[in-house]
């Protein structure tokens, strides 16, 4: 009787620990998608705007006077 519920309370703790292995695995899988896809926003504003950030362009002449 003893020996049968000690492997029934491995089966158990065994079903828990591979649920919440599973529920952590979501989750940074979740989170790692979010991430990807502010990285990749963040990329492509970068490459619409080239030179946005940096206003101050040493190869360009300086605007003439009239």
């Amino acid at each position: 009787m003893l020996n049968q519920n000690n492997s029934k309370m491995k089966k158990v703790i065994s079903i828990a620990a591979v649920a919440l292995m599973a529920f952590g695995l979501t989750s940074y899988v979740a989170e790692n998608t979010a991430n990807e896809f502010e990285f990749m926003s963040d990329l492509n504003t970068m490459l619409a705007c080239a030179n946005c950030s940096t206003g101050n362009n040493p190869d360009r002449d300086p605007p003439k006077t009239a």
